[in-house]
């Protein structure tokens, strides 16, 4: 357990910019503040701890980032005595000793799920979140669907100038509406849903191609790439969703179980249901698509 804020150090937070890390962030917010430095990214950006420097008494909390994508700068923290916790459901490699940790790899649960739990009340954003995240199945409010999908939406970018929100304004708006029920009445909500609905009016023709979904390296694309793997998903996978980018493909694959240690395999990583693979050159595509086919006739 964190301490109160009686002595004088900084808290830093590290959590990912898409849905699940920002609906994570409102729910600690809500209940403990939000007090501290704050650092995120757009969805991919999740080697966050790479821009934390922390003093003497200084501690971290992470939310939705992979430790095993953090595994140096964490132990390095963590061998300095520095209090860390760490939620998250994406792989969590070698165990470091002096972290707390709640990392659950369930296909079921989401960080925000996780988060829950922890504090011990019950929140619809962690119903948000579950959406963002293609788990809707695991979530008893459907009211809730467009709101976790766009949370989601605006996380994806290659950088910060593709999105619509920096994610961290828009955890602010969350934490201002109290309720994704507010938020949804604001206008932050409908500007999120008229860029989502303008982009997707653009993948009609992007059909299936030697079993991958290739999308072109433009602003729309990098935006709905996670939406559209997630609807993807509601059928039989895995499926493979790139970004052309020249010579390499950004990839992301979605299915039902192993796909985080699948994209281990080529460089990448993620959870039991979902996973990328930031730059994989084009000469390790068939490789890459011999697993996949392997696992879908299984």
């Amino acid at each position: 357990m964190l301490r109160n804020r009686l002595a004088s150090f900084m808290r830093w937070f590290a959590y990912n910019g898409d849905a699940d890390g920002i609906c994570s962030m409102v729910q600690w917010g809500l209940a403990y503040g939000l007090e501290g430095k704050r650092v995120t990214g757009v969805k991919r950006d999740i080697q966050l701890l790479d821009k934390i420097s922390l003093e003497r008494d200084d501690e971290l909390v992470a939310m939705d980032i992979s430790l095993e994508r953090n595994h140096g700068k964490a132990k390095q923290f963590a061998e300095s005595n520095h209090k860390i916790i760490w939620f998250d459901h994406h792989l969590s490699g070698e165990e470091i000793k002096g972290i707390e940790s709640y990392i659950d790899t369930s296909a079921e649960m989401c960080t925000s799920k996780i988060v829950e739990n922890y504090i011990g009340v019950k929140s619809a954003w962690a119903h948000v979140a579950l959406h963002g995240d293609g788990l809707g199945q695991y979530s008893d409010r459907p009211d809730l669907a467009e709101l976790g999908e766009l949370l989601n939406y605006n996380g994806y970018g290659e950088s910060l100038d593709d999105l619509h929100y920096h994610p961290d304004k828009l955890l602010q708006y969350c934490i201002d509406s109290v309720t994704p029920e507010e938020f949804i009445k604001t206008k932050v909500f409908e500007k999120l849903k008229l860029g989502f609905a303008n982009d997707m009016a653009n993948v009609g023709d992007i059909k299936q191609k030697d079993g991958m979904y290739v999308l072109p390296d433009l602003s729309w694309a990098r935006r709905i790439v996670g939406v559209f793997a997630h609807r993807l998903n509601e059928s039989p996978g895995p499926h493979v969703i790139a970004i052309d980018k020249g010579d390499k493909f950004q990839i992301s694959v979605r299915g039902s179980s192993g796909i985080g240690e699948l994209c281990k395999m080529f460089g990448g990583g993620g959870r039991e249901t979902a996973g990328g693979i930031d730059a994989l050159p084009k000469g390790e595509v068939p490789a890459l698509m011999k697993e996949i086919v392997a696992r879908r006739d299984n």
